[in-house]
């Protein structure tokens, strides 16, 4: 997966004729019906009612929006027993579809395992994930065998807080106390 990205989910069927209820997670929702092919992978849940899949390629044939939301046929998928199949199912495509970004924005994806430092240069471990909360995105950093302790820390994400980001050294310098 390292080549592709996320970018919706299949739901549900709808109706009897191979259709399906689909969330985009872009910000231009539409956008994924222009990226082809789709790769559709699902991690097993368990209980064996949804088995693990790990790629089946396909593409959207018809798309139509339904309110705020997006129905989708997809190729090699006619009736509504080969949709219930695919529930759940996550829907990835090439990364290469992504804009370019200017060089102070990052994918948060691109800075999930960067290590992490204080500007005087003391070890905090590497990014986990970065998290929306609505005032400002915050970086959750758990430690490591190379950091100072094994704390996670949540830091805002924000450039008083994150004066320095260099995806070259795969480093994010931040101005913050290791006591926090």
């Amino acid at each position: 997966m390292a080549d592709r990205i996320v970018v919706g989910r299949v739901r549900s069927p709808y109706g009897i004729h191979g259709w399906a209820w689909m969330d985009s997670f872009t910000d231009n929702p539409a956008s994924v019906f222009e990226w082809m092919p789709w790769i559709l992978t699902r991690k097993g849940d368990g209980t064996g009612k949804r088995t693990a899949i790990d790629r089946i390629d396909t593409a959207p044939e018809i798309w139509k929006q339904r309110g705020k939301r997006y129905i989708v046929k997809l190729v090699g998928y006619s009736d509504r027993s080969g949709v219930e199949s695919l529930v759940n199912c996550l829907i990835e495509v090439d990364k290469g579809h992504l804009p370019q970004l200017d060089g102070d924005e990052f994918y948060w994806r691109d800075l999930e395992g960067c290590r992490v430092e204080t500007v005087s240069k003391c070890a905090l471990g590497v990014v986990k994930e970065v998290m929306p909360t609505g005032a400002n995105d915050v970086l959750v950093v758990v430690g490591n065998t190379e950091s100072i302790d094994q704390k996670e820390r949540l830091i805002p994400f924000i450039r008083q807080t994150v004066p320095k980001i260099d995806m070259t050294e795969r480093v994010i310098r931040v101005n913050w106390d290791p006591e926090f």
